[in-house]
């Protein structure tokens, strides 16, 4: 054995595509490990940020699909792109409830490279604890 431990959740795509000069189309597509691929896709301006923010959307709603069975729904809250001198990070907030808990969850990824990926995965991090991914 590795030593690492599975994620129950495995990221495994997330992209935008333009669909007029105003709008935008994200699909994201995640693994939960033992019972398959869940997607979902959002729609949203074409600025930068918000293709992060339709980005984001995706994601939760994809994370509500898988975990539907189990009473949780994902939205996202308030999603930033901060620039420092040498790095870019996505910051998402998210309100998770699953049955009658509620939380405000937060969730940061490295977007330097690739902010549409560090989107998705944000709101993935956000949700690791609380959905014991």
């Amino acid at each position: 054995m590795n030593g690492k431990a599975q994620r129950l959740i495995r990221f495994v795509s997330a992209e935008v595509k333009q669909l007029t000069k105003d709008s935008c189309q994200a699909a994201v597509e995640i693994d939960l490990r033992g019972i398959g691929p869940f997607s979902a896709t959002a729609a949203g301006p074409v600025e930068e940020l918000d293709q992060l923010r339709t980005v984001a959307r995706a994601t939760a709603d994809a994370l509500s699909a898988a975990f539907d069975a189990r009473g949780v729904k994902v939205r996202v809250v308030s999603l930033q792109l901060v620039a420092s001198l040498t790095q870019r990070t996505v910051v998402a907030t998210l309100a998770v409830s699953r049955g009658s808990e509620h939380r405000n969850l937060l969730g940061v990824c490295d977007a330097t490279r690739d902010p549409v990926r560090a989107a998705a995965l944000a709101v993935l991090n956000a949700t690791n604890r609380f959905l014991a991914v």
